[in-house]
């Protein structure tokens, strides 16, 4: 075999080692915080089955909620991977990767497995937790298959965007201000509110995201119920068109945009960042 066709699997191999090297410590993190999570979600939801949060379809505003966050929750995947990016920046670890052979695209790889695997963890007990909880169509195999489905596309479509945020973050006022932005992003994704009450200009922004067409589709493969979404109505290949849109076009973008910013990662520049966070903390 040539060393051009085997580059691919080398990377896979190195990407996948990484990737369990990421997850190992964090056993808590992916096996019974998912849990605790999602017990936590479902808890609050139940608030919301009420006479009076009964919607015109028959479902409550809490089964809603909790289906559309099957597949928002997928949008935590630009989160963790910003987050990812700025700790692996402040510490040198991207310094190091870059004299490696191939290291950006190992890191990235790696990193896109490792937070895919985090996401799908915590999605799953969220949807199970919501056949059980709640009143709703019975969990027939294919409606399961079609929530993993749906689950897998919603965090493989967010992931692009993590990777191109997190080569904005320098410092700590920027981290900050991205997490922030991250964060009210999801909350109006339709996930806390219908989208018929946010601003015209709001749901616009929100077309074009993919959080908001996660939790379009597993609102529709599990409520069927369109009151939440904007127009009325539910555009279920319209909303797989989009994120397949996000798959394609942000993971052929963040090979470039990875690469450009790894060539930024020097020794000059990462003591100059520890200094500024240094005073910006006080120490």
């Amino acid at each position: 075999m040539s060393p051009t066709r085997s580059l691919p699997l080398s990377v896979l191999r190195a990407a996948a080692r990484q990737a369990y090297g990421d997850l190992r410590p964090q056993w808590f993190t992916v096996t019974l915080l998912p849990i605790f999570g999602a017990t936590g979600l479902i808890m609050a939801a139940r608030l919301f089955t009420a006479p009076e949060d009964v919607l015109a379809s028959g479902v409550t505003r809490g089964a809603v909620l909790i289906a559309g966050s099957v597949g928002v929750l997928a949008g935590l995947v630009i989160f963790l991977i910003v987050n990812e990016t700025y700790m692996d920046r402040v510490s040198g670890a991207l310094l190091r990767v870059r004299l490696l052979p191939h290291g950006p695209m190992v890191w990235a790889v790696g990193k896109a497995f490792s937070v895919v695997t985090q996401m799908v963890v915590l999605q799953v007990p969220v949807l199970i937790g919501l056949f059980l909880c709640f009143d709703l169509a019975s969990p027939t195999p294919a409606r399961i298959a079609l929530c993993l489905f749906l689950i897998g596309l919603s965090v493989l479509a967010c992931a692009p965007l993590g990777f191109l945020l997190g080569v904005l973050v320098r410092g700590v006022y920027t981290a900050m201000m991205l997490y922030a932005v991250i964060i009210v992003g999801l909350a109006f994704s339709g996930f806390l509110l219908p989208m018929t009450e946010m601003p015209a200009w709001v749901q616009v922004i929100q077309a074009a995201l993919p959080p908001y067409w996660s939790g379009h589709l597993t609102r529709w493969a599990l409520v069927d119920d369109p009151s939440w979404e904007i127009g009325g109505a539910f555009h279920p290949a319209l909303a797989v068109g989009v994120l397949l849109a996000w798959v394609v076009v942000g993971f052929a973008l963040v090979p470039p945009v990875i690469r450009r910013s790894f060539r930024k990662e020097t020794i000059g520049g990462l003591s100059r960042m520890q200094s500024t966070i240094r005073s910006q903390s006080g120490l």
